[in-house]
């Protein structure tokens, strides 16, 4: 196996990691958020990360890479609410962007199926990022106090 396709598994492990972390920390989030509507969407979200993390480990275990060693749970996150699902919104993006580049190289080394995985993972990581703002934006208008409110 070449230094480009190593590379590549090594993107995708580490695409696998990122899963597998954003996952722990949307369920360590959920767990934060009182109200039923918002914690849902932040499992849901939660389970987009752990069906991106399988696919990775597919694709890597058709390469003989798998199964790979489970990353410690992360701390509980220690800013609010609203600034965690921001910045897991920009995390989110970042990963479609890593994406994007991960795909490219796997169809530049004939790798389709990883290409594939690679676009649809980023495809619902961007979708992800936006669905984090809106629910960013639905929490911030619920912490405001009624201005008519009597």
């Amino acid at each position: 196996m070449g230094a480009t396709h190593r590379r590549l598994a090594a993107t995708l492990a580490a695409a696998w990691e990122a899963e597998v972390t954003a996952a722990q920390r949307m369920t360590a989030l959920a767990e934060q958020v009182p109200a039923p509507g918002p914690r849902a969407r932040l499992l849901v979200q939660a389970a987009f990360c752990r069906a991106h993390a399988s696919r990775l480990l597919a694709r890597l275990s058709t390469q003989g890479r798998g199964p790979l060693p489970v990353p410690p749970v992360q701390p509980e996150p220690t800013q609010g609410a609203l600034e965690a699902i921001l910045l897991e919104s920009r995390l989110a993006q970042d990963a479609a962007s890593r994406y994007g580049a991960a795909a490219r190289a796997a169809r530049s080394q004939g790798d389709l199926s990883s290409a594939w995985v690679c676009e649809l993972n980023g495809t619902e990581e961007a979708d992800r990022a936006a669905e984090l703002r809106a629910l960013a934006r639905d929490v911030q208008q619920a912490d405001l106090p009624g201005a008519f409110a009597v």
